[in-house]
């Protein structure tokens, strides 16, 4: 909003409270001529309109023009909204995890496990055929694995370039980055990895 628009709401708060010009710039410490200056747009008002919000009782984005509704109020409906919107994300979805794979392939482990875990919902949006794997079997040159860690993963997603992916290789799996020259049978794409920090 430019200044002429402000000096607008000034004089018009100002009327309101019933000040002259000369009563406004002594609370504040300038002169009339100014006060006359800012309502008429030929000078700045902004460094003293903190001031001037305060005498004349009006929140500050008064003189701005927003008069329906005040900031902490669009402040509160704002972080409602995102404390919701927060609240959404973390939501859980039940999908099936994989506490051993042992010898098995993971499409064998996942028919034949009846346990399940809480994934975020932003996963599960995303990735309908998303499964948990307890990572405690799993070795990984390319990413951090601490024992309890659990990793979120897709069979439905076909790897890119750089994605991380889980690979049988012999009897044993590990998680690497994809690539054209990757050895060993790509099982799924990693999705996340949540940490789980266990005491001895």
């Amino acid at each position: 909003m430019n200044d002429k628009k402000i000096g607008i709401q000034i004089k018009k708060a100002r009327a309101e409270a019933q000040l002259t010009q000369s009563n406004l710039g002594n609370k504040i410490g300038v002169t009339w001529e100014m006060i006359s200056r800012y309502e008429n747009g030929k000078s700045s008002p902004r460094k003293n309109l903190e001031q001037i919000a305060k005498i004349l009782g009006k929140p500050i984005q008064y003189f701005f023009g927003v008069e329906e509704l005040p900031i902490s109020d669009e402040i509160r409906r704002l972080t409602d909204l995102l404390m919701k919107k927060g609240m959404d994300l973390q939501k859980g979805i039940e999908i099936q995890l994989i506490e051993n794979i042992g010898e098995f392939s993971l499409n064998k482990a996942l028919s034949y496990t009846k346990q399940t875990y809480s994934c975020p919902s932003w996963i599960y949006a995303r990735y309908k055929k998303a499964f948990a794997l307890k990572l405690d079997e799993i070795e990984s040159d390319v990413v951090s694995i601490t024992r309890g860690d659990i990793g979120y993963f897709s069979s439905e997603f076909n790897p890119r370039l750089g994605n991380y992916v889980i690979i049988k290789d012999g009897k044993k799996y590990r998680i690497d980055k994809y690539s054209k020259n990757i050895k060993g049978n790509i099982s799924a794409v990693l999705i996340a990895i949540e940490k789980r920090y266990i005491k001895d």
